[in-house]
């Protein structure tokens, strides 16, 4: 059975290179632009494994995070998350234990397919 992966990123063409990329390798794929929208349509997809972006508009992927965990959604998902910065912001430190990897921007296609097939392996 092939993993679940999300990718949420507020940037649209990334999102959908992700989605070719990993589609490509027999991942089931999904994306959200933005973490509203991750909110509001995880619960349905229950992914194994969780591509955040940290800089999004409309809510920041640490505070996705805090909101899946209050939510009890976090507990079985893998995150991996697409930052500029690796560190967690200070406020958001006690999500640091389900982040298992960063991908630093920008990234490559086989940073990405690294990053999966890690999580995947776990």
């Amino acid at each position: 059975m092939s993993k679940k992966v999300m990718i949420v990123d507020d940037d649209k063409s990334i999102v959908e290179l992700v989605q070719i990329v990993l589609k490509r390798k027999g991942y089931e794929v999904y994306g959200a632009f933005g973490g509203e929208e991750c909110i509001k349509s995880i619960g349905g997809i229950n992914p194994d494994i969780l591509i955040m972006d940290v800089m999004m508009p409309d809510m920041n992927g640490w505070e996705v995070l805090k909101k899946l965990k209050e939510d009890g959604i976090l507990e079985h998902i893998k995150v991996i998350m697409l930052t500029v910065v690796k560190e967690p912001f200070e406020e958001y430190s006690d999500l640091s234990p389900y982040v298992l990897d960063y991908i630093t921007k920008p990234c490559s296609n086989e940073d990405i397919l690294e990053g999966v097939k890690r999580l995947s392996e776990l």
